[in-house]
């Protein structure tokens, strides 16, 4: 699902481009490759803090380093943002994450890391599942693995990306045994009583369209609500498009985000038939439109407690 790792390019983040960007951010999602095997992470972590402030920073993780030098570097980077959150990416129970990973021993690792990040009292935790037609049957038991443990949920289609995941030629998922996992993770969402979750049941309802072809329900807005930001500094449009606005190596961020590049990018997205549906593509989507995903969650609600279909 992801070719990073294969990668010629071993270029790190360096934090004085982190340190560029906007004090405006809300979400910052510092991911990899492993995070954990930048020698700066801690660096990092505290120039978004720094810059900024106001952000709700989480660390996309494998797990897969030693855990004991992993929650030890863990302390560090709690004292500069106690606040910061924790997915460990799981793609499956036991053998199947161990299989699609290729390493033995992979699930337990993941295991230790949580429980160990837990008995050192963090709570922003939570599981990251990527769906690929080799796991499907496993997303609703991974989703209760994580309410099993008392954390949250996130999920992903697996995506092509030449800029990011490095992917091309994804393989399609099966979509009915995909609408089979979709629906009773969003009846689980919707029969609770956190708001929070009716969103999530939403996104899920998202996920399934996208990977039959629909589309995302709600219309993206890549380069004016988020952005990624690759190692070298260049900023583009999103993971998928491969649509750089420029490089905070040569500009400042303002430069960037206002250049003739960035708006013949936001021209292109306005036309983009890819449909992509992550969290960090539909989280603003979901919140600038709470109308219609709150007429979808009253109707979701009522298939659920009645015991029927929610994918209508």
């Amino acid at each position: 699902m992801c070719n990073i790792w294969q990668s010629g390019d071993s270029s790190d983040l360096d934090p004085a481009l982190v340190e560029k960007l906007p004090a405006s951010l809300k979400y910052v999602n510092l991911s990899g490759g492993e995070p954990f095997l930048h020698k700066r992470l801690e660096d990092i972590v505290r120039a978004v803090r720094t810059s900024c402030p106001s952000a709700q920073t989480i660390i996309s993780t494998n797990a897969l380093l030693g855990t004991a030098r992993m929650l030890e570097r863990m302390e560090e980077i709690r004292s500069i943002d106690p606040g910061i959150g924790v997915a460990v990416s799981l793609d499956g129970i036991g053998p199947v994450h161990d299989r699609i990973r290729g390493i033995e021993g992979a699930y337990d690792k993941c295991l230790a890391f949580i429980r160990g990040l837990q008995q050192a009292g963090m709570t922003n935790l939570r599981l990251a599942f990527t769906v690929v037609d080799d796991n499907v049957d496993d997303f609703y038991r991974v989703y209760q693995l994580s309410r099993e443990l008392g954390i949250e949920f996130t999920c992903a289609l697996a995506q092509e990306s030449t800029h990011y995941f490095q992917t091309t030629g994804v393989g399609r998922v099966d979509l009915e045994r995909l609408r089979r996992q979709v629906d009773m993770i969003a009846a689980s969402e919707l029969r609770s009583l956190e708001p929070k979750r009716w969103a999530r049941a939403y996104f899920s309802r998202g996920l399934y369209e996208f990977a039959a072809g629909d589309g995302r329900p709600l219309t993206c807005r890549a380069a004016d609500d988020f952005f990624f930001m690759s190692p070298d500094g260049s900023i583009y449009t999103c993971n998928i498009l491969d649509l750089p606005l420029g490089n905070l190596r040569e500009d400042s961020f303002e430069a960037v985000w206002d250049s003739t590049a960035a708006a013949e990018a936001r021209r292109k997205v306005a036309s983009c038939e890819i449909g992509c549906w992550m969290v960090c593509t539909a989280r603003s989507a979901i919140k600038r439109n709470p109308a219609r995903v709150a007429a979808w969650v009253a109707s979701g609600k009522v298939r659920a407690l009645l015991g029927r279909e929610v994918m209508k």
